[in-house]
């Protein structure tokens, strides 16, 4: 690769004939986002939008898993406020500011993006498949936006995408609730383009992006750069008040304990407050 990809140690970059696969790993957490990819995943879609030796990209995770979203135990030490490397009192947001690079720097990126889905999607995991042109899972994988479990609410992308991919009704069935949607019903509901079986996944999705790869780049990258504007332009205020809500109920005694319950492993206790 002559693009300078050496400050990327968190995420996986392996490049291909035009075909870039970024990989989510953090083995023995399903791939759970790590301090180190949260900060890569917000820079990395440029570098690679700017990369003329790539033409398309898969975003996958390592092994049976695409990504668990956050990892828990980073959860817990913002509730009580001893997550060192986040201070209490800084110019901007960062929490914020990540979770709308994340999706936005998929949505921006004028090249095609395809998610190969194996196992659990939750979280920002889940938001940043969604994000994606394109979406194919394995039979088994589960779909879910779990914020409102965490105390949380759905800040990292889910009332931008899932309204506009399954209508609202069903988006607020699966956000208000942050029930797991299978691949199979997914794909049956427009969540994801297709439910693959798992031993054809990854030929499929090779053959989906060679396809995107040989056609007119131009032609290719502005129609999502036409499409993905449109879902801008209907969802985008969404999407930033509820990184504000997020930003508020991480501030509330709710969040703490769910947080706490979820490490514990146990129902949590709400009060509202």
């Amino acid at each position: 690769m002559s693009h300078d990809y050496s400050r990327y140690t968190g995420l996986g970059l392996s490049l291909v004939d035009g075909i870039m696969t970024v990989t989510l790993s953090n083995p023995g957490r399903k791939n759970a986002i790590t301090a180190e990819q949260n900060a890569e995943l917000t820079t990395i879609w440029d570098d690679l939008w700017e990369d003329p030796q790539v033409q398309v990209i898969i975003l996958t995770g390592e092994g049976g898993d695409f990504c668990s979203g956050a990892d828990v135990s980073r959860l817990v030490k913002r509730a009580e406020g001893t997550l060192e490397s986040e201070p209490q009192f800084a110019p901007i947001n960062q929490t914020s500011r990540k979770a709308r690079k994340h999706i936005y720097g998929i949505l921006e990126c004028e090249k095609p993006i395809i998610a190969k889905v194996r196992g659990v999607a939750y979280g920002l995991g889940v938001n940043l498949a969604m994000a994606c042109d394109m979406v194919f899972a394995a039979p088994g994988a589960r779909f879910c936006d779990s914020h409102v479990k965490a105390g949380l609410v759905a800040g990292d992308g889910g009332v931008l995408l899932w309204p506009l991919l399954v209508g609202m009704h069903r988006a607020k069935e699966y956000l208000m609730t942050g029930e797991p949607v299978p691949a199979e019903k997914a794909a049956d509901i427009g969540l994801i383009n297709g439910c693959i079986p798992d031993d054809q996944l990854d030929a499929h999705v090779q053959a989906l992006a060679e396809k995107l790869r040989d056609l007119p780049p131009h032609a290719v990258n502005y129609t999502k750069a036409a499409l993905n504007q449109a879902m801008r332009q209907m969802t985008g205020a969404a999407f930033e008040m509820s990184l504000g809500y997020e930003i508020y109920t991480m501030r509330t005694n709710d969040f703490r304990e769910a947080t706490t319950a979820m490490a514990q492993k146990r129902k949590g206790q709400f009060r509202g407050d």
